[in-house]
């Protein structure tokens, strides 16, 4: 057409064009710490409960991908890929309900490593002395659907 100027590249894809890639993000990962057996104290699948209604919500809810020892169903030594989690996960969500001493090890190992963790508890027992100092959020031991909906954002 007579009398229009072309237009002046800017330099920058449009949006929409097929030029653009997409970046891809690396997955974030938080590590769970807790009991994962059966406690005598507690009504059978507890903790599986917790971490399905709560911990694994809140992580989600986060950008996390929860990642518990038990995931990996490969038949390699358990410690071993415990302890890569604990040092390498971004984030670690721990609950010291029952008093676990595996739970406590673990905990103890990722503050060793000056790494971030989030403490929850059902506040049936109060913490034990060397980490009664630190944040922890308490969640209702009953898991009513109300009272872990609430909870999922403050974790």
């Amino acid at each position: 057409m007579a009398g229009k100027k072309p237009q002046e590249s800017t330099g920058t894809p449009e949006i929409g064009t097929e030029s653009v890639e997409k970046i891809e993000l690396p997955e974030k990962t938080c590590f769970i710490i807790m009991p994962i057996a059966e406690h005598p104290d507690y009504a059978p699948g507890h903790f599986q409960r917790v971490y399905d209604y709560l911990i694994k919500p809140a992580c989600i809810a986060a950008g996390l991908t929860p990642y518990r020892a038990d995931d990996n169903k490969a038949s390699d030594m358990i410690m071993l890929d415990i302890l890569q989690k604990i040092v390498e996960c971004d984030m670690a969500i721990c609950d010291i309900s029952s008093r676990n001493a595996n739970v406590f090890f673990e905990l103890g190992l990722r503050q060793a490593f000056n790494k971030k963790t989030i403490l929850i508890t059902d506040g049936r027992q109060s913490a034990p002395f060397d980490i009664s100092g630190l944040r922890h959020i308490v969640y209702s031991p009953d898991l009513r659907v109300d009272a872990v909906d609430k909870k999922i954002p403050e974790i």
